[in-house]
């Protein structure tokens, strides 16, 4: 795959209290490379679903996205900032909902080959840490990530469990 990141703003938060000052746009050229990855495609009719539950189909393709990433250290020789992931709801090359996750370095390592030999493990212990978090709505320890490029938004916990336990279902 061919990964383009770009950063375009910073956020300012004060110190202790985290409130948040700001975010200040920036204009930095685009990093883009080649590397090895992994992704599952979601049924689009899944979406309608999660709807009908008020569920957010986009927070529950990135809650599963940020876990996944998570864990894949524990199956994989790596750390979780080896990795880099996308969830969408409709990527525009396939035109279908999917969740990608990528070695985190030009013509990859190997680390996404790993999980994607161990799908079915890495999915079941990524509903069973979401699953088993007693968190309400999502934390550091199930589906927030510190290297999240949204700002940890959207995420739906409720909508992540859905989609883990379908994919697993077949």
């Amino acid at each position: 795959v061919r990964v383009t990141q770009q950063v375009v703003s910073y956020r300012r938060v004060r110190q202790y209290s985290e409130a948040n000052l700001g975010d200040t746009p920036l204009e930095m050229p685009a990093n883009t490379f080649e590397t090895r990855a992994m992704w599952w495609d979601v049924p689009v009719e899944w979406a309608k679903h999660l709807a009908r539950r008020g569920w957010d189909f986009l927070g529950g393709l990135h809650a599963v996205e940020h876990a996944a990433i998570g864990l894949l250290p524990l199956y994989a020789m790596c750390d979780r900032w080896d990795i880099g992931g996308l969830s969408t709801p409709m990527h525009p090359a396939t035109q279908q909902p999917q969740i990608f996750i990528y070695d985190g370095y030009p013509g990859g390592v190997g680390i996404t080959e790993q999980g994607f030999e161990l799908l079915t493990e890495l999915w079941e212990a990524t509903l069973a840490t979401i699953k088993e978090c007693p968190c309400e709505d999502g934390c550091p320890s199930c589906i927030h990530s510190p290297k999240c490029g949204n700002n940890n938004e959207p995420l739906d916990k409720q909508a992540a469990i859905w989609i883990l336990e379908s994919l697993l279902k077949g």
